[in-house]
């Protein structure tokens, strides 16, 4: 059960997303994502990427720790692993510490990027999960962070209520489930929206890791998987066709002044 231990993974991610109800509405979609540690300490060297990707300069592929954790502009991955940290120290009110933190994101392609979700992995120091961090940001600009704590890997899921107003086709009510595990070289990551005792969306992410190099980020590039702001237009042609369903829109509300919510275990259906 511990996870792959180095600095950036690199990921194939199948995501569908299957909405229910008066409008029922499916779609699937392919993309990659990196799978980050955000190291507590400096590096003794500089790691070395593919020439393809770099940290926040341009490039074919890119990521940078700015606009993650508080949305402020961190300088480096350590300035988000301490905010993370904090986080948790500070609001789950137990002794566990965290000896490390994998961010799994998706990177910029040719500067353009949007990440309506990333999740923090954070492990003891036997390499146990312990907590992780739904981190979700909408296309007005506000972001919240959902913390899942003291993760008992046989009730790994667990409920949260709604907080942040992701989309205009639902109103920010109704609750979450929310799962997240990361074994070995697979990811899965389940998003299970409730609205009035009923299941009305539910996404999920399975993410198969492959070789950091420049012929697999190439790859995707020329299929198409990675292209400048796919998850971006992607999100809007969605509304598009949901718009064209009729589907009723809500109106935007204002900002939510608390950024952060905790879960609740709930047994694994």
């Amino acid at each position: 059960m511990k996870p792959i231990t180095g600095d950036i993974k690199f990921f194939e991610a199948n995501i569908t997303h299957q909405r229910n109800g008066e409008k029922n509405h499916f779609f699937k979609n392919k993309t990659n994502a990196v799978l980050i540690d955000l190291k507590n300490k400096s590096l003794p060297k500089i790691p070395k990427y593919p020439s393809l990707f770099s940290l926040k300069k341009f490039n074919l592929l890119t990521w940078s720790a700015s606009k993650h954790g508080s949305q402020c502009e961190f300088s480096t991955s350590n300035d988000l692993y301490k905010f993370i940290k904090n986080l948790c120290n500070n609001k789950t009110k137990d002794n566990k510490e965290i000896h490390s933190i994998k961010l799994l994101t998706f990177p910029k392609v040719l500067g353009f990027g949007f990440n309506p979700l990333s999740v923090y992995f954070c492990y003891d120091k036997r390499g146990l999960l312990i907590h992780s961090i739904f981190e979700v940001r909408n296309t007005f600009g506000d972001m919240h962070h959902y913390v899942l704590r003291n993760i008992n890997l046989k009730k790994i899921t667990q409920k949260t209520t709604k907080k942040l107003f992701v989309s205009p086709f639902y109103p920010k009510k109704g609750s979450y489930k929310l799962f997240a595990n990361y074994v070995h070289d697979k990811i899965m990551i389940s998003v299970e929206y409730t609205l009035q005792n009923k299941k009305v969306f539910i996404a999920n992410m399975k993410l198969q890791e492959v070789k950091f190099n420049n012929l697999n980020i190439l790859k995707a590039f020329l299929k198409c998987s990675l292209y400048p702001g796919k998850i971006w237009i992607n999100i809007h042609l969605q509304a598009l066709i949901l718009w064209f369903k009729r589907v009723s829109l809500y109106k935007i509300p204002p900002s939510e002044k608390i950024k952060h919510s905790f879960g609740i275990e709930v047994s694994k259906d």
